[in-house]
């Protein structure tokens, strides 16, 4: 099992923009081709304008090919020209991530 750990950060006072577009768009093609994630939050204390989420796969191929299907989908690659032009993110990183053997997600 392995988890894609990403943050978005946005530009300032454009997060609630941000948010509103993915949770109305993006978020039911997600749940669509990736299944619900594993964890959705926003920085409240720290670096400010931050989005970061958690989605869970069986691996590193069940990613690529549930992500690949999600990006040959007309109707994602339109949701991601809204974000492009809509321009509300200043950066993106992801990071995948393997749990330590004394950490169960199912809990």
């Amino acid at each position: 099992m392995i988890f894609d750990h990403r943050v978005y950060t946005a530009r300032p006072n454009r997060l609630n923009d941000f948010l509103k577009l993915y949770e109305d768009v993006g978020l039911p093609m997600q749940r669509q081709y990736l299944g619900e994630p594993f964890g959705f939050f926003q920085t409240h204390i720290g670096e400010l304008s931050r989005v970061v989420h958690l989605w869970k796969y069986d691996s590193l191929a069940d990613r690529e090919a549930r992500r690949d299907a999600m990006e040959a989908d007309p109707a994602w690659q339109a949701y991601r020209r809204q974000v492009v032009e809509a321009d509300p993110l200043l950066d993106m990183r992801n990071q995948i991530l393997k749990p330590v053997s004394f950490f169960n997600p199912k809990g």
